[in-house]
């Protein structure tokens, strides 16, 4: 599943009105995740052994993903405008390996449990959180994504024109697996 849908071109309203590319998006790529889930503590409840437990460490690796489906038709021409083959570009670009980490706590009244985020190697820099070169957007997990739990870890390079949005999922027992995408922007977006 792409970030703005699978095969389409961006457009909507502002194509109809001559711009069929609103998003100021110059190509998109797409990727599969694979990882590992090491949970942590607290360990689910006895009680609730079903649906989304993600307390623990995600850790998991990206590569391109070689077919079309997933990459945008930026143009509305019916073709997949791939970072590399549009005009000027190159190959989208990715870490090693990335890790966060979720932690679980009861709230003060005892009735919830709230999660925390944690991107393994970041730290705080001029109001954002820097992970290598890049800017956390967003981490989150959330049940759903046709396994327990999918998470979400959205990053913005420096100058705020590529990001990266990487689901991955897991069931237990199972190893990580999952997608993402890359977008490259003409004009900065945070």
């Amino acid at each position: 599943m792409s970030l703005f849908g699978t095969g389409c071109f961006i457009g909507g309203d502002d194509f109809d009105k001559g711009n069929p590319n609103p998003e100021g998006i110059v190509c998109t790529d797409a990727f599969k995740v694979s990882g590992s889930f090491a949970p942590g503590t607290p360990v689910r409840d006895a009680d609730s052994p079903t649906g989304c437990w993600p307390v623990g460490t995600w850790t998991f690796t990206v590569s391109i993903d070689p077919t079309d489906e997933n990459v945008q038709d930026i143009t509305g021409d019916k073709k997949p405008d791939r970072c590399g083959s549009v005009a000027q570009t190159s190959i989208a670009t990715f870490d090693a390996s990335y890790s966060f980490r979720v932690d679980r706590t009861q709230d003060p009244n005892g009735d919830d449990w709230v999660d925390s985020y944690t991107l393994i190697g970041s730290s705080p820099s001029g109001g954002h959180t820097v992970w290598n070169d890049k800017v956390l957007y967003k981490i989150s997990v959330t049940e759903g994504g046709g396994l327990d739990c999918e998470g979400n870890l959205e990053l913005y390079s420096a100058d705020g024109k590529s990001f990266w949005n990487l689901h991955p999922m897991q069931a237990d027992g199972q190893p990580l697996q999952g997608f993402g995408d890359f977008v490259l922007y003409k004009e900065p977006k945070i």
